[in-house]
């Protein structure tokens, strides 16, 4: 891995199996950890503020780009998650935490902020604080999932492709949509892709159900 450590006081410790990777460190006090086994083609780690943590678990492939940008952020990512190219991102003080063996295709987003202030225009009161994003194990996230602040996903949930997803999921949930709704429950998922039985029908969700959320229904 590529280690630029620019700041003061910073514990790294990356496993000397940890494939490829780049990590540039500009703030001071911060705490990295990348644990045994990971791949890390084409993922980019930028540690730009003081006081954060990142803790990334064995035998995770990331590819994508991962920015914390205030002090006093924490990002963690469980063992055995994959993603193809996320973007995450912490421009304000919080956490974001991924389970283990969690699934991610591409273009992916998250940040703990809006990154601007909405005001009440008479008292000039803040009205989008930051929020944490807490995302549980074995979680598949399809293509294009945009993950608000102060959102929970539990585990075994399976997000659609483009969904925004605004509230929190509970565990074993199908959503899609934006804003992402739920259209079914007590789902789990497989990176296998298993043969249907000969004495199963079509899936529960009707197609039109599953894919017209984009159409506004």
């Amino acid at each position: 891995m590529n280690i630029k450590d620019e700041g003061k006081d910073n514990r790294i410790t990356v496993d000397k199996s940890v494939q490829a990777g780049q990590l540039l460190v500009t703030g001071s006090g911060n705490e990295i950890t990348i644990a045994a086994g990971c791949r890390l083609q084409n993922a980019r780690f930028e540690i730009a503020a003081d006081g954060c943590t990142v803790h990334i678990g064995a035998s995770c492939v990331l590819i994508g780009e991962f920015v914390l940008k205030e002090r006093d952020t924490a990002l963690t990512i469980g063992e055995k998650t994959t993603m193809m190219g996320a973007k995450i991102t912490m421009h304000e003080a919080g956490r974001i935490r991924i389970g283990r063996d969690c699934m991610f295709a591409g273009q992916v987003r998250m940040d703990t902020s809006d990154m601007h202030s909405i005001l009440d225009a008479a008292t000039g009161e803040r009205l989008n604080p930051p929020g944490d994003v807490l995302i549980g194990d074995h979680v598949w996230l399809g293509f294009g999932v945009y993950v608000l602040k102060g959102v929970q996903i539990g585990q075994d949930c399976v997000v659609g492709a483009g969904s925004i997803v605004a509230d929190d999921l509970a565990a074993g949930s199908l959503a899609a949509g934006v804003p992402a709704r739920v259209l079914r429950t007590g789902v789990t998922w497989d990176r296998r892709r298993l043969p249907m039985k000969a004495t199963e029908t079509p899936a529960a969700v009707p197609r039109a159900k599953l894919f017209n959320w984009w159409r506004g229904r």
